[in-house]
């Protein structure tokens, strides 16, 4: 896929539904360098259509990490401002909660100790679709990302 930004995107998603709050955490082990701007990690998102509102939790080859969501279907995409990225890169854990209409993103070393990289409200349907993302950021390029350690609840954990 192209990207997963602007208003609408395109990428491949590996997902299930999620009822109310929960979280998911996964361990990005590898990000094929296809461009700076490929990402892989966790998403949240209330359709499955290509302007859907979403929280996203990634790793990038050239740009660190990065908690970016579209707030409503059809509208722009927002970044974590470039100076608040962690700079770290996989292997390395990702985790989004979703408590109420509050999204929050983490990354983290050992997938125990967690770093706050952001947090948005962003209004979705009870029924949502979380799950794991990749995009390579070029036209007919695919991207491979090796994602493992994946774990999705209605718990959330601190």
């Amino acid at each position: 896929g192209y990207d997963i930004w602007g208003t609408t995107d395109a990428f491949r998603y590996v997902f299930q539904s999620l009822t109310g709050d929960g979280q998911i955490v996964a361990r990005v082990a590898s990000i094929q360098n296809t461009d700076p701007s490929a990402k892989s990690g966790v998403m949240i998102r209330e359709t499955l259509t290509n302007n859907s509102a979403y929280a996203l939790m990634t790793l990038s080859p050239g740009k660190a990490a990065n908690f970016q969501r579209r707030l409503i279907s059809g509208g722009d995409y927002i970044p974590t401002p470039t100076l608040a990225r962690p700079n770290v890169s996989a292997p390395y854990w990702v985790k989004l909660v979703r408590n109420g209409n509050t999204i929050s993103g983490y990354v983290s070393a050992d997938g125990a100790v967690w770093q706050l990289v952001g947090s948005d409200s962003i209004f979705m349907t009870g029924t949502v679709y979380i799950g794991m993302p990749v995009t390579s950021h070029l036209y007919g390029t695919l991207c491979t990302a090796i994602i493992d350690g994946v774990v999705v609840t209605n718990v959330i954990s601190p």
